[in-house]
């Protein structure tokens, strides 16, 4: 009985010792402000993350993201921060804030830079497929200045540790 608990205990640590990692694949669009254009609709773009998850709360993720509308690859990196998580919350809504910094090819890398900051929710499909949805503020300052609100979604698979 005693070797059956101490594997079920090597098993269990291992379980809660296992990285905090998610991938998401995501697509975002809105409007945009600039000086010359006023308010236009800002393209659409779609990317690929890494989120690593540092205990309940933090995110830290590495992001690389494709305008489609023209080539305009972007670097970005950032962190997602939830102000409060459990059980009561992951049932509900998981809220969130983000930021991030991205360095935009508009004519040659590092031409643009995006500064982002948004506000989204984590959802739960299923234990390891997640749901996010997320409303951002992106200010682009380079060769181009502008200000967009954009919406952005998408699907990420996560370890069962990674914002529990």
């Amino acid at each position: 009985m005693g070797r059956i608990a101490v594997v079920v205990l090597l098993a269990a640590s291992n379980a809660a010792a296992s990285p905090a990692l998610s991938f998401s694949v995501d697509g975002s669009t809105g409007l945009q402000w600039a000086h010359r254009s006023g308010w236009v609709r800002d393209d659409n773009i779609v990317g690929i993350a890494l989120g690593i998850g540092i205990r309940d709360f933090v995110a830290l993720d590495i992001a690389v993201r494709e305008d489609v509308d023209r080539i305009e690859p972007q670097l970005g990196v950032g962190a997602r921060v939830r102000p409060w998580a459990g059980e009561c919350w992951a049932a509900r809504w998981s809220p969130y804030l983000r930021g991030e910094i991205s360095a935009a090819a508009a004519s040659h890398v590092g031409s643009n830079y995006d500064l982002l900051s948004g506000a989204g929710h984590w959802g739960r499909l299923t234990a390891h497929l997640r749901w996010f949805a997320e409303l951002d503020v992106v200010a682009r300052v380079g060769e181009y200045n502008a200000l967009s609100i954009r919406l952005d979604a998408g699907l990420a698979v996560a370890t069962s540790s990674f914002w529990n």
